[in-house]
């Protein structure tokens, strides 16, 4: 591991020239969609009340700002591509920038999809490289955004922070019944790069932000140091399976069980080697008067060394359109504690969160936001650095974000 270090500034203007240089690029339409650029640029004023300094910064705080660092911020900007090689085979990168970040710009997926031509009734598709496993209900949108709010739950955050599959996927999958309404899909995969997932949230607790890890990425842990959340140290494969079930487009439910298969006595340093496995599932569920219900919920462990964590979480987001306009709601529940040697668990992390948002699309390439959020925790680390047991943290997310693309309307 390595000193913690940060400066979010220095990086700004030739990272931004970069992303500029691209969306004039892009400006020019592809002949066809085989080879799709799409790259976008989020402007934010961002207001934050707490007391608490960022877990960027090395703090306790659970926001990606604080009150030294709000202020306005190109914190979500990418590149995405999509391209057809052959009729069967695609390559998708997403190239994000993370201020934060000693080299800025990094990818957060990169990797190689093939779908064969089906001969039965069920559709393969395989991938190999980096990207998220299929558990996010809600961020689906370009880059692995969410198109109903600006900061990802909780389950999602720590998803983008510590979560990230290199390594072989195999999806099959089949439509049933009247007209094909029903669709069946079972997954697995096999991978690496992946011991380190359970340090950051055995240290810091849940966090709610919109920042994703790139694959080269390092994190900050709150003793001053920093760790590679993507690396291979035990040599041992990981694995996760799961399954969804979709009834036309009024429900989808998901379930997977993920496990990286780490030897949690390789290695001496916080950043090394966790077993982590857990089980979650999603719901997205069509409600009457255009409302749409997503939940999620995962549960698992996370060990190192004598270290046993137990972390369990679950939200539920209310959506409605109404033209050009959606307005979502949001509520979170998060926990985290420790098994103690003498029996009994220690409770490291306990709270909740809301989040309300507002996004309007002006048009295929400019959308304005305004999201509220407010986080609200208890932590017997609070009470070590001299703050009351529970602490509660709001921000406040004024967003223009201005998309361009070379594929054809």
């Amino acid at each position: 591991m390595q000193a913690c270090q940060t400066n979010r500034s220095l990086r700004t203007r030739p990272c931004l020239a970069g992303l500029l240089l691209c969306l004039w690029t892009l400006s020019a339409p592809a002949e066809n969609d085989a080879h799709v650029l799409t790259a976008g640029i989020e402007g934010s004023f961002v207001q934050t009340s707490t007391p608490l300094t960022s877990w960027l910064e090395g703090g306790l705080g659970k926001l990606r700002n604080d009150e030294n660092t709000d202020g306005l911020s190109l914190y979500h900007s990418f590149m995405n591509y999509s391209g057809r090689l052959t009729p069967t085979l695609n390559v998708k990168a997403t190239l994000i920038y993370n201020p934060e970040q000693s080299s800025g710009l990094d990818f957060s997926e990169a990797f190689l999809e093939f779908r064969p031509v089906p001969r039965t009734a069920w559709r393969a598709r395989f991938r190999v490289g980096a990207f998220y496993p299929h558990i996010t209900m809600e961020n689906i949108d370009v880059a692995w955004t969410s198109p109903y709010t600006l900061s990802s739950s909780t389950i999602n955050t720590w998803l983008a922070e510590e979560v990230r599959t290199v390594g072989l996927e195999s999806r099959f999958g089949r439509n049933f019944g009247a007209n094909g309404q029903h669709g069946l899909n079972v997954e697995g995969a096999i991978y690496w790069l992946n011991d380190p997932t359970g340090a950051l949230l055995s240290a810091k607790g849940w966090s709610l932000h919109d920042r994703q890890t790139g694959i080269t990425g390092e994190l900050p842990l709150r003793f001053g140091t920093t760790f590679e959340p993507f690396k291979e140290l035990d040599h041992r494969a990981g694995y996760y399976v799961g399954g969804e079930y979709r009834y036309g487009k009024r429900l989808t439910f998901r379930y997977h069980h993920y496990n990286n298969h780490g030897d949690p006595t390789q290695g001496p340093d916080w950043g090394d080697t966790w077993q982590t496995f857990f089980d979650a599932a999603g719901l997205q569920l069509s409600l009457p008067w255009d409302v749409g219900l997503i939940g999620q919920w995962i549960d698992g462990r996370t060990i190192w060394q004598g270290f046993d964590a137990g972390f369990d979480a679950w939200s539920t987001l209310l959506t409605r359109p109404f033209g050009k306009h959606r307005v979502s709601i949001r509520y979170d529940d998060f926990y985290l504690d420790q098994a103690l040697l003498g029996g009994g668990v220690q409770e490291l992390d306990r709270g909740s969160a809301w989040t309300v948002a507002w996004l309007f699309h002006h048009s295929q390439k400019l959308r304005f936001a305004l999201e509220w959020l407010e986080i609200e925790s208890t932590r017997p680390q609070f009470v070590s650095a001299g703050f009351p047991a529970t602490v509660a943290e709001t921000q406040i997310i004024v967003s223009v974000r201005y998309l361009l693309s070379n594929q054809p309307n």
